[in-house]
């Protein structure tokens, strides 16, 4: 599981740029496109996953896997990308 497809869209949005808002009673951790990387119930835990925690964490992975480092239990990079260029 990886949050982009591609190292150019990783790189162009990093942790420091996500944007916390609040929609109805919950709080959405929201990516610089608008998607949305979490739900939370305050404020304070959404931006708190913007340093630490599952959603931060998959975002490190993700970058040293673009980079063709190994990931525990991830296929590398290499390997994917001729799938993911196909479709």
């Amino acid at each position: 599981m990886a949050i982009h497809l591609t190292p150019e869209e990783h790189d162009a949005d990093p942790p420091e740029k996500w944007k916390v808002k609040r929609i109805g009673r919950r709080w959405h951790l929201c990516s610089v496109n608008d998607g949305v990387l979490g739900t939370f119930d305050t404020k304070k835990e959404a931006e708190k996953a913007k340093t630490c925690g599952f959603i931060f964490d998959l975002y490190e992975k993700e970058g040293l896997w673009f980079r063709g480092k190994p990931v525990s239990g991830w296929r590398p990079y290499s390997a994917c990308k001729p799938q993911m260029s196909n479709q």
